[in-house]
This record gives structure tokens, C-alpha cells and sequence, in this order.
């Protein structure tokens, strides 16, 4: 009895490398943020943003590549556009980013957290660029709204690891002084708030990452 256990766990492993390998995915992100956040005298402390090393970048679409891992898809197959709309035509929220992008299963060691960044006055997709900055204050922006990563990966259960910072002007009121910090008094500088969550999903569902300041939509289906 128990050697024929122990085939059906070893036949389970092995099938479910073998889907693991074969699989790609769809996954598609709304994200957005509160117009006018209810503060009501809540203080929040500033958070300290380090980019995360060997993020990926996206991949331009191009309908012709196929399967290229990390590459945004046509907005035609987008599947939260309903969403994404209410948010688009409400006065309480703003859609910061929407799209999806394709790529394979993976298991935690070898999956990848995909780099997601929105910038004041900029409404275009993130994708990857070639160029390389001279200088190190050309890689920091002080106007980001929203900057971190995503992460899918796979195994007996599917999971989503979501890490990201959002930019806010805060009144002083509202803020914490860490020790050793100036006081707030420059209301042009951002106050860093961070959405960091780990999540086990199903294929299909609707996943909501929730925040008093913003908020991630967030889908995984099968690439079709």
C-alpha cells in the first residue's frame, strides 16, 4: 500500500512539471489609485524605495513574434476592459496602468517579477529599453506615481507576489517622521507607500489587492 502511494505521488510531481513546462499564461493588471483617500488623520510613514535587481522588463506587442515571454498583448485581448473602464469614467478613482502580457509557468526558483511603472503625464505601456542612462540621476524620477513589480509562479498551486510603491504628496499631518529625518514641511515631497502581498490564486479569477491609497486588479488565465 504504501509503495502504491508513493507512485502516485511521484506520477503527480512528474505530471504536473510536465503541464508546468508546457503552460503559458495571460496576465492582466489593472492598477489604480483613490482621487481623495479618506486620511481622517491616519499618519503614514515613508516608506524606502529600492528597485529590485534583475526585474523584467516587458516586451513591445507584435501580433507576428508569437510566443515571446513577456511581451504586452494587443489590447483587443485584454479581458478587464469593463473594469478598467468604470475606473476610467469615476470621479473617486484613477486607472494608472492596464495591460497584459504573456508568459510561461514557472516554478518559484526560475519565475521573474516583471517590472510596472507609471509616471505623472505619461500614459503609455512600460516596455523595454535599450538605452543605458550616464548618469545615476537619469534612473531616479521624482515624478513617479507608481513603481514595483509582479510575479507569477507556479507549482501545485498558483500564486502572485505583489510589490509596489506608490508615490504620494501627503499633508504633514499625515506623515510619520522616521528617526533621523527632516521635518515635512516641503509639500512637494512624496510620501512612499507601499502594497506588498503574496497571494495563492486560481486560473480566471478576479483577484483584489486592496489599499487605502491604490489598488491592483489583477487575472491569470491560460494564453490562448
Amino acid at each position: 500500500m504504501k509503495i502504491y502511494k508513493s507512485l502516485i505521488v511521484i506520477v503527480l510531481i512528474f505530471f504536473s512539471q510536465i503541464v508546468t513546462a508546457e503552460s503559458w499564461y495571460q496576465v492582466e493588471v489593472v492598477i489604480f489609485d483613490r482621487l481623495y483617500p479618506n486620511l481622517d488623520g491616519e499618519q503614514w510613514q515613508n516608506e524606502e524605495y529600492k528597485p529590485r535587481e534583475n526585474m523584467v522588463e516587458l516586451e513591445p506587442s507584435d501580433s507576428n513574434q508569437g510566443r515571446i515571454p513577456f511581451m504586452v498583448l494587443e489590447k483587443s485581448r485584454n479581458r478587464l476592459g469593463g473594469i478598467y473602464q468604470y475606473f476610467k469614467l469615476s470621479s473617486e478613482f484613477r486607472p494608472l496602468i492596464h495591460l497584459s502580457w504573456q508568459q510561461p509557468a514557472t516554478k518559484r526558483r526560475s519565475s521573474r517579477f516583471v517590472h510596472l511603472q507609471r509616471l505623472e503625464g505619461d500614459a503609455s505601456v512600460p516596455v523595454a529599453t535599450t538605452e543605458e542612462p550616464e548618469f545615476l540621476e537619469e534612473i531616479i524620477f521624482p515624478d513617479r506615481i507608481v513603481d514595483g513589480s509582479i510575479r507569477i509562479r507556479s507549482g501545485f498551486y498558483l500564486h502572485a507576489d505583489i510589490d509596489l510603491s506608490y508615490f504620494k504628496q501627503l499633508p504633514p499631518e499625515n506623515k510619520i517622521i522616521r528617526t533621523g529625518e527632516e521635518s515635512f514641511n516641503d509639500a512637494t515631497e512624496k510620501t512612499v507607500i507601499k502594497l506588498k502581498e503574496t497571494r495563492k490564486m486560481k486560473l480566471n479569477e478576479i483577484h483584489y489587492f486592496d489599499h487605502p491609497m491604490f489598488g491592483v486588479i489583477l487575472q491569470v488565465s491560460r494564453l490562448s
